[in-house]
């Protein structure tokens, strides 16, 4: 964890817990998770945008669904939770402030990569 970040900071977007948990698993292996899950999670990202563009709330639903459980999977606490704002809204027919969710789910993409990049790499 570098000086810059203090640990209220990495705590309100990621959970700690679950990364120390696995990088205890992984080892060696985990820089190769965190950059694996980075770099897909620009990919995911893309398919939001392409998705809320089409206006078909079960294709924004699908792709923020996926995104969710890839989220949770490394302790992206607050990028989940935005993920499951954009599933909800979606699976409730709705499409309309689907763009602005896209738009924090970015912001906040771009705070937990420094986060991760900062702390763990």
């Amino acid at each position: 964890m570098s000086d810059s970040d203090t640990p209220t900071q990495i705590d309100d977007h990621l959970d700690v817990t679950i990364l120390g948990e696995l990088q205890t698993l992984l080892e060696d292996d985990f820089p190769d998770l965190i950059d694996t899950f980075l770099s897909d999670a620009r990919v995911r990202v893309r398919e939001l945008v392409r998705t809320v563009d089409s206006g078909v709330a079960e294709d924004i639903r699908q792709s923020a669904h996926s995104f969710k459980g890839s989220t949770l999977n490394v302790g992206a606490k607050q990028l989940s939770s935005l993920c499951r704002e954009l599933e909800d809204l979606a699976r409730s027919g709705r499409t309309q402030g689907s763009k602005g969710l896209v738009d924090r789910i970015e912001v906040e993409l771009n705070q937990v990569e420094k986060l991760m990049r900062d702390s763990y790499l």
